[in-house]
This record gives structure tokens, C-alpha cells and sequence, in this order.
């Protein structure tokens, strides 16, 4: 049933409904709510989703009698939300908790504060800041009202930023085992074998006679557990601040009734100790920060778990990422992403975070869907039917990882888009039929051994690790090694030059499912198959160090001034001129410059080109864009010369836009 009310997450408004044979139920600690749960006539499924809150399947003419009879127990009242779906999707759900986020204007007292809280029926229970703007606060029954039609009214309230429910966001590990093939890593190599080409290695071996990292350089690998008894995840001042957010300690090992399988191959890949033994990782000398979690949490721990990663590590790797329906993040958490590349990390200079782009070949940004079909991991085929949105691997500041496999081809199943940034090698196979034999070797990495699950049994190595989830950690483990030689690198320099150093694999052959074919570049160097190409260790680690020398660059052309600057840009996609954004260009030459061929460019690669046009010295244009998108919640906006050489650069913020239809100005 279609509702009035709109679930709130970042830039996004999305119009929901009740989903139709799903409700959650938030448990008290006794063990007899559960007992008055189960005893509930009807129930098909009730499952465990996040700390006390439970999802609840039933058929649909029963949701409404058992939530309310459970409300109203007599001895256990439990809280009871519906699940809801974006209007005319059921394949996305969304499951509330009992909390909202926050964020009052800057201008409000303590007293004012307060009496909102009192007003909605609020209890606060904490702050995101020094100045107790963002907050987390719970719904309590004062409020008469759930969260989701608590936080409408909130956006209604001119004394609030924004109010977004406290989703419980749900992800799967972006892996797939594949048969075994031979037990050496390619991946890290350029050279020629069985169903191998050189060209389809990160080239580590090249890197390596510069650097293989540095103890002082840590990288964060967040997943569901990590073997430190292995000795290729051990060593020396290897392992540095772990911490668990599952088990509520600073042991984050896996756990075989849990399933934990996933956390120790990936580490592998990014930072495996070079110790004689075993595998090496891309990044053997930097340090460790594991970090695990139940690959479930609400926006709350994802904010917890970022923030402390974000203060001692210098690289984020995550090889994780909700299925391909419509998970736009909350404000708090885009923020976050936004405030960690620039000044997180342990030196201030900014946490660059990566993500797996995900295995199921879908769109990671597409608002046009009606109809994709994915293979659930547990659940078989299904179909999503509104918008596909993938909020974190999307976010304009972080690094999405797709895959490409051992013969420099897109993986099949990787996921693709304009918010794809780079590509990394990774195994092959059909998402929708996995069955079926694709050519392509696996990764060779660490495995559990004693505890948790692994991919090869009793063995503390696996050739059959890939997917996305190994593309991930060897594109952090190659930026550490970046960072590692330099560490005067900002995040959005490091980023940078991995962009730039990356080999321009080429796959012309239509994608085997879909059909379409994004495996070239554009005049920007751009594939929504491989974002700017697969990255190369070599060169990247080459190009970052000051004691290695780079051959010259090449010389700013005349018709590229420097002195052509943008200098305002009307920042309003949701507004009445949505699709109508401009920019305006200023010449501060004393000669007039031809603008023909040179083109705009965003945050997520979308690109429109110039018109042939003389600016004269000293004149102001405006220009109307058509595919760059300047959204309200911050991003970059890049003008490039004819010749593709960056001419000039701007960053706006969330806080820069806050008027619609208004101008922001450089």
C-alpha cells in the first residue's frame, strides 16, 4: 500500500510502502519475549537482523493481527515497525529501528534543542559532534508515532537540517569461489601462461623495488573475521588496534558457527607479511588494523566503525556492499565518507576509503531501473524493479573497485557504472549461472585454518578466493604502498594517482548477459566497465616517489591558460532546475581562448563537452550543463583542455547548497 510519507537518506526522497509480508520486532533483553515472539500463530520466518531487532516474515493478511497483539501482550509489549519498499519495488526492503539521526541548524540554543526533543517525544542518546548538532535520539512511545512518520515530521521543522531513521543496512560479502586453478599469484605479476596475460597483473614486482610498504602505514581491513594465528597476518608490529564489534573486544577472530570465512582472504590479499612461507600480500610491510563486524549494522555502528578506522588507519578496505537494490546512504554516514577523505587518518591528511563494486553485474547507480535480475546469494533469482543504488561504492570520495580477470577482461559478474574508479584483477564466472565455466584464474590467499570456515579445508591457503571482494584489498593494498612512499600524500592525491598510473585494458566483447558493451574509454579516459583502468603497482608507486624520477611532463599547451578558472556553479538537482546546472567560467588572460573540445567533468566521471567558443580575455560565460550532475550533498567539479590536461579544480560542500536554485561561488 502506497503511503504519504518518504524515507530520508542523504540528496534522496524516496517515497515508500509497506512491505507486504515483513514487519520488524524490537526485543527487550528477557528471553521470554522471544518465547511470546515464536508463540505467535503464522509466522513463515523470524530471523535476527541487527543487536535486538528481529525481522518478521508472515503471510500478508496476518502482518497487522500479529504486530498488534505483540504491542499489546500482557506481560512482554514488544516495538513493532513495518518494513517498508520504495513505491512499486518490493525487492528492496528497509528495516527501522527504534532511533533516528539528526541534525538541528547551527543556530538553535540548548534550550531550543531541547524543546524539540520534548515536543516529537525524543530521547537523546548522543552527539556526532562537538556542538551536539547531529545527534542519535530515540523514538520513544511519547511520540505516537513510529520513526519513519517521526522523521517527516522532523523535515518539516525549519529548525532541523535533516531527520533520517536509523536503518538497519544489511550487506553481502562480495565474494565467489571458483574451481582451483594453479597456486601461484598472477595478480601481483606481469608475465604469460595457461588462460594468462601479462598485462592482466597490478604489477606488485615493479613496486616492490621501491617499496613494499611501511609499518607506519596502516591499512583497515572491516569484514566479518581475521585469523591472526596465521602467519601471513602476523608478525613484528603487524597487527596494530584491533578491534571487535561483534564480540565487543579487541580479538576480532572468526567464529565457525558464525560462518566466518571471509576476512582472513581478504587481508591476504592487501597485506600479507612476506615471510618466506605462503602468500605475499600487495602491501607486506604495512601494519594491520582488523576490524570486524557481523556484515549487519544499523547507520549508528557503520558511523562507530568508520570513525575509529578512520583515526588509525591511513587505507579503509571493505569488501562488502548491499544486493543491487536502493540503499542510498543517510546524510550522517555521506558526510562522514566526505569528512574522512579529507582529513581523516592518522597524519589529518585524509583516509581513502575502497569498495568492492559488487558481484552480481549490476548497474551501481542506475535511477532509470524497471527491471534487473540478480541472483541472490541464498535466496535464487530475483528482480528488482525501481531505482539500483549501491550508497557507498557510489559516494563521490570513496574508491569503487570493479574486477577484471587474468586475461585483462571484465569479470562477468562484476558490477559496473559511472561510479566505478578503478579496476583490479579478480577471478571469473556467470553471476547468474555459476555453474557454467568462464575463463579466468582464482586468487591465491590466506585461508582459515582452526577456526571459522574457509575456502580449501584444513589448509591456511586457497587458490579459490575472487570476486570483487579480492579486487578490493589488492587496489588498497597497492594505494598503501603509494602512501607508504610518500607519506605527504593527501587522500584526493592519492586517488589521483592511482587514476592516472592505471594500464587501459580494453574488452570490446559485449557483456555475455546483458548485452551492452562498456569495456572501452571515452575522451576522458572513462569506462563504466574499468573507471579509469586497471591499476598498476608500478607505476603509481613510481609516479608517488620523490626519489624516483619520472620522465617530464608535459608542457601546458597555449591554448590552455592556467588563468581560465570556474568560478561559480548553480548547485541544485532536486530543485525546480534539476538538469538544468551551470557553471560559469572566467578568462583572466590578456588573450581570448578557444573553449571548443574542452570539457566539464564531476565527482562520478560524467563529462559534457564544450562548444566551439572564443572567450574573450576578461569575459565571463556561463554554461548549461547536460550530464554532469552537481549534487546538493557535495562534490567536484574538473575543467579540462582540449588535450584532456586539467585546467582548473573546485570542491563544494553539503553546506555550500543549502539554498535551492542559488549559486555557489569559488
Amino acid at each position: 500500500m502506497a503511503l504519504d510519507y518518504y524515507l530520508y537518506r542523504g540528496t534522496e526522497r524516496i517515497k515508500v510502502e509497506h512491505a507486504d509480508q515483513f514487519f520488524t520486532a524490537i526485543l527487550p533483553g528477557a528471553s521470554s519475549t522471544m518465547e511470546v515472539l515464536m508463540a505467535q500463530a503464522g509466522l513463515h520466518q523470524v530471523r535476527q537482523v541487527f543487536g535486538n531487532v528481529y525481522k518478521v516474515e508472515t503471510d500478508a493478511d496476518q502482518l497487522d493481527i500479529i504486530m498488534a497483539k505483540i504491542r499489546e501482550h500482557s506481560t512482554c509489549p514488544m516495538i513493532c515497525h513495518h518494513a517498508y519498499c520504495p513505491e512499486g519495488d518490493p525487492a528492496t526492503r528497509y528495516y527501522l529501528t527504534d532511533k533516528i539521526i539528526l541534525k538541528f541548524t547551527e543556530q538553535l540554543s540548548t534550550e531550543e534543542k531541547e524543546t524539540i526533543l520534548q515536543t516529537y517525544g525524543l530521547r537523546f542518546l548522543k552527539s556526532y559532534d562537538e556542538n551536539q548538532e547531529s545527534c542519535l535520539v530515540q523514538v520513544t512511545s511519547s511520540a505516537g508515532k513510529n520513526p519513519l512518520k517521526v522523521s517527516n515530521d522532523l523535515m518539516r521543522d525549519d529548525r532541523i537540517d535533516y531527520a533520517e531513521p536509523n536503518l538497519i543496512n544489511r550487506f553481502a560479502p562480495q565474494y565467489e569461489p571458483s574451481d582451483t586453478l594453479f597456486a601461484e599469484q598472477w595478480h601481483l605479476q606481469k608475465r604469460n601462461g595457461l588462460e594468462l596475460v601479462a598485462e592482466a597483473g597490478v604489477d606488485c614486482t615493479d613496486a616492490w623495488t621501491v617499496s613494499r610498504g611501511d609499518r607506519a602505514i596502516t591499512v583497515a581491513v572491516i569484514d566479518d573475521g581475521f585469523d591472526l594465528s596465521h602467519p601471513d597476518l602476523s608478525g613484528p608490529d603487524k597487527v596494530t588496534e584491533a578491534r571487535d564489534y561483534l564480540g565487543r573486544d579487541s580479538y576480532p577472530g572468526p567464529e565457525r558457527t558464525n560462518g566466518d570465512f571471509h576476512g582472513t582472504p581478504c587481508a591476504g590479499v592487501a597485506i600479507g607479511e612476506e615471510n618466506g612461507e605462503g602468500i605475499v600480500g600487495a602491501a607486506p610491510d604495512c601494519s594491520f588494523l582488523p576490524i570486524r563486524f557481523p556484515l549487519s549494522a544499523d547507520d549508528n555502528m557503520l558511523f562507530d566503525i568508520f570513525d575509529y578506522a578512520s583515526r588509525h588507519a591511513h587505507i579503509i578496505s571493505c569488501s562488502w556492499g548491499p544486493v543491487p537494490v536502493y540503499a542510498p546512504l543517510s546524510s550522517l554516514l555521506s558526510n562522514q565518507m566526505s569528512r574522512i577523505h579529507r582529513s581523516g587518518g592518522p597524519d589529518g591528511r585524509g583516509c581513502l576509503v575502497f569498495f568492492a563494486a559488487g558481484n552480481y553485474n549490476a548497474p551501481i547507480n542506475d535511477m532509470e531501473n524497471t527491471g534487473f535480475t540478480w541472483r541472490h546469494p541464498s535466496q535464487g533469482l530475483k528482480t528488482t524493479t525501481g531505482p539500483i543504488l549501491n550508497g557507498y561504492a557510489a559516494h563521490p570520495d570513496v574508491v569503487a573497485v570493479s574486477a577484471s580477470t587474468s586475461l585483462a577482461r571484465k569479470s562477468a559478474y562484476s558490477n559496473w557504472g559511472s561510479g566505478i574508479t578503478i579496476a583490479a584483477p579478480s577471478d571469473n564466472w556467470n553471476p547468474l549461472n555459476q555453474q557454467e565455466r568462464l575463463p579466468g584464474r582464482g586468487i591465491w590467499t590466506t585461508d582459515n585454518e582452526d577456526s571459522g570456515l574457509g575456502f580449501a579445508p584444513g589448509s591456511r591457503y586457497t587458490g579459490n578466493f575472487g570476486g570483487t571482494s579480492s579486487a578490493c584489498p589488492l587496489a588498497a593494498g597497492v594505494g598503501a604502498l603509494v602512501k607508504a612512499v610518500n607519506p605527504e600524500l593527501s587522500a584526493a592525491e592519492l586517488v589521483a594517482i592511482l587514476k592516472a598510473t592505471t594500464d587501459k585494458i580494453i574488452d570490446e566483447n559485449p557483456d555475455p548477459i546483458l548485452g551492452h558493451q562498456k569495456g572501452t574509454y571515452n575522451t576522458q579516459g572513462y569506462s563504466e566497465w574499468f573507471g579509469y583502468g586497471r591499476v598498476n603497482a608500478g607505476k603509481a608507486v613510481r609516479r608517488a616517489s620523490p626519489d624516483v624520477s619520472e620522465p617530464p611532463a608535459a608542457p601546458e599547451t597555449a591554448e590552455a591558460p592556467a588563468a581560465i578558472q570556474i568560478i561559480a556553479a548553480l548547485v541544485n538537482p532536486r530543485g525546480p532546475e534539476t538538469g538544468a546546472e551551470k557553471l560559469m567560467l572566467i578568462n583572466l588572460s590578456d588573450q581570448p581562448v578557444d573553449l571548443g573540445g574542452w570539457t566539464i567533468t564531476d565527482q562520478r566521471g560524467n563529462t559534457d563537452q564544450l562548444a566551439t567558443y572564443s572567450l574573450r580575455a576578461g569575459s565571463v560565460v556561463r554554461i548549461g550543463l547536460r550530464q554532469v550532475r552537481l549534487l546538493n550533498a557535495g562534490g567536484v567539479i574538473a575543467i579540462n583542455n582540449g588535450s584532456g590536461a586539467l585546467v582548473h579544480k573546485v570542491n563544494y560542500e553539503r553546506s555550500d547548497t543549502k539554498q535551492e536554485g542559488w549559486w555557489v561561488l569559488f
